[in-house]
């Protein structure tokens, strides 16, 4: 990324930017669908951008009950490959038919979770996703990097991991012989640059959720983090991790803090008794604003 480039990162600001969360593993409303996934609508001045596909097309039902009109879509943007991110993608692409589609190339790669009892789990992108990707042809831009998706939104691309403060899952391989590991190289965040500083969206943050802010600050000059929202891949962290992080948020004393998804029960916990007046509980039907 040229420096004209980093300075194309911080010269468009959104005013009253607007997320909901149309599907998450739990739900704020009881008429909708909760599942293990993720979907969020974010509403960005005139822009509409669809951040990750949940794991069935429970978003897509969410949706229509929350009046939101998924065929307003400028773009669909994948945080990875997971299943639990990409499984409704087809339902997505139908649904906004006149959006581009943004995504890591490594998003299309098998994926493998070794799991304690039987055989090891395919995780990666489901058969008619990954089908639908490779039938989206133009519509499709490749994030090698970071990468404008609307006016005002963006994704980070690849994070440089730091696996001596966030180490990688040890249980996830490329290979259902779980000989090669998979650091999920294709995880990649969004922001949106406000008036009162960022709005960071974290999908899973599976390359770690200081990497990724830190890699933030360079790409935006170090703006001041307003508002966090999403997964942050806690669930399973050693406490003295999850301590680590809830002490860089703490400095950084965002308005809102929103975990979400993979963040975990300790990990929610530790970052409400960091932030207590931050703290904003998400589930399906949440909005973030």
């Amino acid at each position: 990324m040229t420096a004209t480039h980093a300075r194309t990162a911080r010269s468009r600001r959104v005013d009253h930017p607007r997320v909901t969360v149309l599907v998450d593993n739990s739900r704020m409303q009881d008429a909708l669908d909760r599942e293990h996934g993720l979907s969020l609508w974010i509403e960005a001045g005139e822009e509409r951008v669809l951040i990750d596909t949940g794991k069935t097309e429970s978003f897509r039902a969410n949706a229509a009950a929350l009046g939101i009109d998924l065929g307003a879509a400028h773009a669909v943007a994948l945080s990875h490959g997971h299943y639990d991110h990409t499984g409704g993608l087809p339902a997505a692409l139908e649904a906004a038919p006149g959006a581009r589609l943004f995504l890591h190339p490594a998003a299309l790669q098998p994926r493998f979770a070794r799991r304690k009892r039987g055989r090891p789990e395919s995780i990666g992108m489901p058969a008619p996703s990954r089908a639908a990707v490779l039938a989206a042809g133009e519509r499709i831009v490749w994030t090698a990097g970071p990468t404008q998706i609307v006016p005002g939104v963006w994704c980070t691309g690849p994070v440089s991991r730091d696996d001596a403060r966030e180490p990688g899952d040890p249980d996830f391989f490329f290979d259902d012989a779980c000989t090669m590991p998979d650091p999920v190289p294709d995880d990649q965040s969004f922001w949106l640059d406000t008036p009162d500083g960022l709005w960071v969206i974290l999908c899973c943050a599976h390359s770690g959720v200081l990497a990724t802010l830190e890699h933030i600050d360079r790409l935006t000059g170090g703006r001041p983090l307003a508002r966090l929202v999403g997964g942050t891949h806690l669930m399973h962290a050693s406490a003295d991790r999850i301590a680590l992080v809830a002490r860089d948020l703490e400095r950084r004393a965002p308005t809102v803090l929103a975990p979400c998804h993979c963040t975990g029960r300790p990990a929610a916990a530790a970052l409400r008794r960091a932030l207590p007046d931050a703290v904003l509980p998400l589930g399906s039907g949440a909005v973030v604003a």
